[in-house]
């Protein structure tokens, strides 16, 4: 994708892909969440995140090693930073679960690492 698109879920948002965000009603009062994506979970009414139930987490890619990173943030997608040539993954699943792919099944560049951000 060409340009910075500044956040994970503005990046998501430019992807193509069918994106519904959450209303912010549940317990957080968390609006702006990724709530579904291509339709899925479709048996998520998208009226906030409940404890212990599946969601979908932001991951980035970091150095040494080159590997998945899970995005710790309170702000959601929105609040992770995403630079220009940078990679952002989503996976939905507990809040243990992993990535299933590495970035080097991802990335068709022999070489690429993740840009420094400024």
């Amino acid at each position: 994708m060409a340009g910075s698109p500044g956040d994970a879920r503005t990046a998501l948002e430019r992807s193509g892909l069918d994106v519904r965000l959450g209303s912010g009603s549940g317990p957080y009062g968390d609006s702006g969440y990724v709530c579904r994506l291509e339709g899925l979970p479709a048996d998520d009414f998208c009226t906030g995140h409940r404890d212990g139930a599946p969601f979908w987490k932001v991951w980035r890619v970091g150095v040494d090693p080159l590997a998945w990173r899970e995005s710790r943030t309170q702000g959601g997608p929105g609040a992770v930073r995403v630079c220009p040539g940078g990679l952002v993954g989503f996976a939905f699943g507990s809040k243990t679960s992993q990535m299933t792919v590495t970035p080097e099944q991802v990335v068709t560049r022999p070489g690429w690492l993740p840009p420094p951000c400024p």
